[in-house]
């Protein structure tokens, strides 16, 4: 059986390949492993214990996965498209994961398929992999960098996020 560092390491080098097959590899790579470092030190500041960092690691490394479907099935990457497209890809990639019990697998799926949804963020407590998202996709420019202070002040909420959003967007 794989522990969580296993399966997580895993599906790190699952989803590159899944990327490199099916997107324009290089960026969506390069955002990826950018969410998944920023969640890791979101997590980690946060004082959550290792098992809740690697399965919140794990969700940002899986959370773009519906973008190669939804671009060729809708024609588009749009959130509700990416989200959707991403939690049916999830159930299929962990359904027979035994580092995860059905509850994680659960999580997980809902992450992924509610990751650019701040409500899902806070139920679910994803929060890292949620601002970890939103400060890259800032970097990005997905967002005008005029709306730093806003996206700060209505979507950050975790105390290391704040710390790093404002060190980064907001001297």
């Amino acid at each position: 059986m794989d522990t969580l560092t296993e399966l997580k390491d895993r599906l790190a080098r699952k989803v590159t390949d899944y990327y490199i097959e099916n997107e324009p590899a290089a960026e969506q790579i390069v955002h990826t492993q950018s969410v998944a470092a920023y969640t890791r030190l979101i997590a980690t500041g946060e004082g959550w214990d290792t098992h809740q960092i690697e399965l919140v690691e794990i969700a940002a490394w899986l959370h773009d996965i519906g973008c190669p479907n939804s671009r060729r099935i809708y024609g588009n990457s749009l959130p509700i498209h990416q989200q959707c497209e991403g939690k049916k890809m999830v159930e299929e990639w962990l359904k027979d994961e035994n580092a995860l019990t059905e509850e994680e697998k659960r999580w997980l799926a809902d992450a992924v398929g509610g990751h650019h949804q701040f409500r899902s963020a806070v139920q679910l407590r994803f929060e890292p992999l949620f601002e970890a998202d939103l400060i890259v996709n800032l970097v990005e420019g997905y967002y005008p960098m005029n709306k730093a202070r806003h996206l700060f002040d209505t979507m950050m909420t975790t105390a290391t996020g704040k710390d790093l959003f404002s060190r980064l967007f907001l001297k």
